[in-house]
């Protein structure tokens, strides 16, 4: 037996032997890693879909449009299928801030200055920039400075490729 590192923690972890080889350390931090990749309600519905890069595509790898209901799944069903990842249609209540170029710390500053319920937070595809999931009615976007960080705003229309990659706020 070998040890390898501990999915969400970075603890040890036996590698060897029979059956599926041990993502976690401990149950209790397989149940952390669990609460991690689950997602909101608000935004659980039927707006989800596949990513190549970030062009939306439905699961069968067909082109999806952000403004085309009839092209968005519900998020079990993008999990897998086409494409490298997935990604959120925003609308119908559902806004987004996007950062760039910020640390877990700046998120949270940032999160304390914002009006709109966040439902969800976290760290975008490129790993330098955040994604705040927001409550919000549809209106134009927006992009500009916030103390230095550059922000997007969108509510309506658009689609962000997620990671699931939580941060806690």
């Amino acid at each position: 037996m070998s040890l390898g590192e501990c999915a969400k923690c970075g603890g040890a972890v036996r590698i060897g032997g029979r059956g599926r080889p041990q993502q976690y350390c401990s149950s209790a931090c397989r149940q952390a890693a669990y609460r991690d990749r689950r997602v909101p309600r608000a935004m659980s519905g039927r707006r989800w879909v596949r990513a190549v890069g970030k062009r939306p595509v439905m699961p069968d790898g067909s082109p999806a449009s952000s403004t085309d209901s009839r092209t968005w799944s519900p998020l079990a069903a993008v999990r897998l299928g086409a494409g490298d990842g997935f990604g959120v249609m925003l609308g119908a209540g559902l806004g987004c801030y996007d950062l760039d170029g910020v640390t877990a710390a700046e998120v949270r500053r940032f999160a304390g200055t914002v009006q709109e319920r966040i439902v969800y937070a976290e760290r975008s595809v490129s790993g330098r920039g955040a994604h705040l999931f927001i409550e919000a009615p549809e209106s134009p976007g927006w992009r500009r400075y916030v103390d230095g960080v550059s922000v997007e705003r969108y509510t309506r229309a658009r689609f962000i490729r997620t990671t699931l990659d939580r941060i806690e706020l």
